[in-house]
């Protein structure tokens, strides 16, 4: 199926659907995703970063900048300490690897998010890496408290038990859907061109690569919420009248404590129904409701203390 939602302004499709495909499938999803499915949640991805590059346009242009950095994406986030400790620990991850790779730091051509080299002189401006702008938000220093994850915990006991009983060849493709993202190559400087042609067909924003690489982990993350989501539906759709604990039987990848004695169907992951175009919707219903209440399935989501338009932050 072909997106519509990315012809730019030379009539070239530009798509995530085959990345978005993988995502799902490394998320838990069935191995064949839904078609229509995935063109749904492309979609609401691009729908949501393009909301996001447009409130930090805005900005932006309150600060007097000409461009989209890292700054004004990480200020939309700020609210969420969980996910800017995510970024936190993916910035690291990203200086490691890039350290490894290249051996050395180059001064002009790193990627975004890594300090620029001081030997080229003074005169060069320094860029402001991810953990700096969380720093800076992060008054209290209340990121580097944060010691566990509940949500990125379930997503790795959800991956574990999906992976007990594969063969050598189905684990392969598996772990190559697990690192899928919608970076497009680690290239330096190349990284980020599918993803800003995807994002900005038309040239009207300038964005810098460190706000790309933002964009990127925040992209990933609205995928991966939408598949919990989905999951965390299929559970509450068990519950059964007179029974609190029946929510928590069969393999529905939420609770680790029923992972422990889940029942799967075949081999446990093929059997696994692909995730449906109704379930999504669902999901964006039960996000959007204003009247879940603290009560509601997705209440960590409907705080108010929480920005509630993105799903990723």
């Amino acid at each position: 199926m072909v997106s519509y939602f990315t012809v730019d302004s030379i009539s070239e499709v530009t798509n995530f659907q085959k990345e978005i495909s993988n995502m799902m499938h490394g998320l838990g999803d069935n191995p064949n995703p839904n078609a229509a499915t995935v063109v749904l949640v492309e979609s609401i991805v691009l729908n949501q970063l393009r909301s996001m590059l447009q409130e930090a346009f805005n900005l932006s242009m309150n600060r007097g900048a000409k461009v989209i950095t890292n700054y004004e994406i990480i200020y939309l986030m700020r609210k969420n300490k969980l996910k800017m400790k995510r970024l936190y620990d993916y910035q690291k991850k990203l200086d490691h690897i890039d350290k490894t790779r290249q051996g050395t730091l180059v001064s002009d051509s790193l990627l975004s998010g890594i300090i620029l080299d001081d030997d080229k002189g003074t005169m060069l401006k320094r860029k402001r890496t991810h953990i700096e702008c969380i720093k800076e938000f992060d008054e209290a220093d209340e990121v580097s408290q944060i010691k566990f994850d509940a949500i990125d915990y379930l997503r790795k006991v959800r991956a574990a038990k999906i992976t007990e009983s594969m063969s050598f060849e189905k684990y392969e493709a598996y772990h190559k859907a697990r690192c899928c993202s919608f970076r497009s190559g680690y290239a330096i400087g190349k990284g980020f061109a599918k993803l800003e042609k995807w994002l900005n067909p038309n040239k009207e924003l300038k964005i810098t690569l460190s706000a790309l690489e933002v964009l990127c982990f925040l992209a990933y993350e609205t995928v991966a919420e939408i598949v919990d989501a989905v999951f965390l539906i299929r559970q509450d759709a068990k519950k059964k009248i007179g029974d609190p604990f029946s929510k928590f039987e069969g393999g529905h990848f939420c609770n680790p404590v029923s992972l422990n004695n889940a029942v799967y169907i075949k081999s446990g992951y093929e059997g696994v129904p692909a995730i449906t175009v109704p379930e999504v919707r669902e999901v964006l219903r039960r996000y959007f409701n204003p009247i879940s209440g603290m009560n509601g399935l997705f209440y960590r989501n409907m705080c108010l203390d929480l920005p509630i338009r993105y799903l990723a932050i």
